[in-house]
C-alpha cells in the first residue's frame, strides 16, 4: 500500500510554483516554465524532509531563501512577496505535510 501522504514530488511542486505565480510573471504572459529554477531548488531542499516537517514554518524560510536568492531580493523585496509566499507554503503543506487529505471528487 502506497503512504500518505505521498513525498513531494518535481512535477507537482513547479505545477503549485508556477500556480502562485508569485512575480505576476505567467500573468503577464511568460512560459509556463517560468519558475522551474526556484521549484526544482526547493524540491531539492525538501525532497527528503518526513511528512512531519512540511509545514509552513518549516517551508516558509526555505522558499524566502531560493526567492531571494534567484531574483537578488533585498529585504524590503522579500517583505513585499510575504504573503503570496507563505500562500504556497500552505499550498505545499496542505499537499504533502502532515495535514494533508486525499483528494476526492465530489458526488453530483
Amino acid at each position: 500500500m502506497t503512504p500518505w501522504p505521498p513525498p513531494p514530488d518535481l512535477p507537482s511542486i513547479k505545477e503549485l510554483v508556477r500556480d502562485a505565480d508569485v512575480e505576476g510573471f505567467i500573468a503577464d504572459g511568460s512560459p509556463e516554465d517560468e519558475y522551474d529554477t526556484e521549484a526544482e531548488q526547493f524540491h531539492a531542499a525538501i525532497a527528503n524532509f518526513p511528512t512531519s516537517e512540511i509545514t509552513v514554518p518549516n517551508l516558509q524560510p526555505i522558499l524566502n531563501t531560493v526567492w531571494k536568492k534567484s531574483f537578488n531580493l533585498d529585504a524590503t523585496d522579500l517583505t513585499q512577496r510575504h504573503g503570496p509566499l507563505n500562500v504556497l507554503a500552505q499550498q505545499i503543506a496542505r499537499f504533502f505535510g502532515p495535514e494533508a487529505q486525499p483528494q476526492t471528487r465530489q458526488p453530483k
